[in-house]
C-alpha cells in the first residue's frame, strides 16, 4: 500500500530553523496589546498560541508603557525563540472623545441627555460631559444629526447646540470609551466638512513615527489614509530618519477617502488592513463585507498582504461560541 502523501505549505529548511514551525502558517494572527497582555508571561502565552504581530496602539498609553511592551516582545523573541514583529498603529486626525476623566469607561442609556464640547476644562469633567478634539465640531453638526460613538456601539441624537457645546439625546444606549472616534450622520449620509480636510498624520502621529523608527517597530499603520501620496511621503520620511530600517508601512482602509483611491494606497503601501469598525461608521453596515472581499481580493492580485481587523467575533468577548451569523 503506497504512503499517503500530506501536503502543507512550501517553506525552506533555513526559514524553518529560524522561526519554527508556526512560519509555515500563511494565515497570521495580530494581536492587540494592552493592560491585561503587556507582561512578559502573557505575552508569552499569546506566542504560544499562536500570536504572530503584537499590535501596540499609539491612541492609548503613555511613550514608557510602549516601550515596555516592544522590549518585553524583543526579550520575548531573543530568549524563546520566537519571531513575533511590533505593529505601531497610529491615532490619526479623527474626531474622538477625551479622556472620560480618567474613567475607563461610563455608561450611556437610552434617553439620557449628554453634552459634547470643544472647551477646555479646569478640573473634573461636569456630569454627563465629555470633550471633544476637534474645534469645528460645534459649528459642523446641525439638530437633528445623528451622532455614532465607536462605530456604532452608542448613538446620539444632536437635540440642542448652544455656543461650544452640543447637547445630544442617547438614542442606542452602551458604553462610552476614552478617546472612541465620532462620526455624525444628516439625513442617512455622513457629514465629512471640514473632517475631510484634516491631514492624515497629524503632529501627534509625527512625533509617535519618531519614536516608533527609534524602538525599531516592524510595521507603522496608518489611520485614515486618503492618497498614495501620504504613504509616498511617510516611506521618505522613515528612509531618511533611519537608512538601514525595513519597517513596513500598513495602510489602513477605514473611509470613504480611502475607498476612492483604494488602488493606488495599495501600490504604494507594504500591506493593508480592512479595519471594519471604523469603516461600517463611515459606510452603511450592510456594504462593509462586500468592501472587505474587494480589498482582500485586491490585495491578493497586487501581492500584498492584508489583515481584517475588528469586531470579527465580538459575541465571544463574552460567549465560548459565535453567533451563526458569525460563522457565515
Amino acid at each position: 500500500m503506497a504512503p499517503s502523501v500530506i501536503e502543507v505549505d512550501s517553506v525552506t529548511e533555513a526559514d524553518l530553523k529560524e522561526n519554527g514551525f508556526r512560519s509555515t502558517k500563511r494565515t497570521k494572527l495580530v494581536c492587540t496589546i494592552g493592560p491585561a497582555s503587556c507582561s512578559f508571561e502573557q505575552l508569552e502565552a499569546l506566542a504560544m498560541e499562536g500570536m504572530n504581530v503584537a499590535r501596540i496602539n499609539l491612541c492609548h498609553g503613555t511613550r514608557d508603557w510602549h516601550h515596555n511592551v516592544i522590549r518585553n516582545v524583543r526579550k520575548l523573541n531573543e530568549e524563546k525563540g520566537y519571531a513575533v514583529a511590533v505593529m505601531m498603529d497610529t491615532e490619526g486626525a479623527e474626531i474622538h472623545m477625551g479622556d472620560l476623566g480618567g474613567a475607563a469607561s461610563v455608561k450611556a442609556e437610552d434617553g439620557e441627555v449628554w453634552t459634547f464640547s470643544v472647551r477646555a476644562f479646569n478640573g473634573s469633567l461636569p456630569p454627563h460631559t465629555i470633550q471633544v478634539n476637534y474645534d469645528g465640531f460645534a459649528e459642523d453638526v446641525k439638530v437633528g444629526d445623528e451622532l455614532v460613538v465607536d462605530g456604532g456601539m452608542v448613538r446620539f441624537e444632536v437635540i440642542e447646540k448652544q455656543g461650544p457645546d452640543v447637547k445630544c439625546q442617547c438614542t442606542d444606549p452602551g458604553l462610552l470609551l476614552p478617546r472612541a472616534n465620532l462620526t455624525f450622520w444628516r439625513q442617512g449620509r455622513l457629514v465629512r466638512e471640514r473632517n475631510a480636510m484634516l491631514p492624515t498624520i497629524s503632529s501627534k502621529d509625527w512625533l509617535d513615527i519618531d519614536f516608533g523608527i527609534a524602538e525599531g517597530v516592524d510595521f507603522i499603520a496608518i489611520s485614515f489614509v486618503k492618497s498614495a501620496e501620504v504613504i509616498k511621503h511617510l516611506k521618505s520620511y522613515i528612509a531618511a530618519r533611519s537608512r538601514d530600517s525595513d519597517i513596513g508601512v500598513i495602510a489602513k482602509i477605514e473611509s470613504i477617502d480611502s475607498l476612492k483611491n483604494l488602488e493606488d494606497i495599495i501600490k504604494s503601501s507594504d500591506g493593508a488592513m480592512v479595519a471594519r469598525g471604523d469603516l461600517g461608521a463611515q459606510i452603511p453596515l450592510e456594504q462593509v463585507p462586500s468592501v472587505q472581499q474587494h480589498v482582500v481580493q485586491l490585495c491578493r492580485q497586487l501581492n500584498k498582504p492584508v489583515i481584517v481587523a475588528s469586531q470579527l467575533l465580538e459575541s465571544m468577548i463574552e460567549y465560548p461560541i459565535p453567533t451563526r451569523a458569525e460563522k457565515r
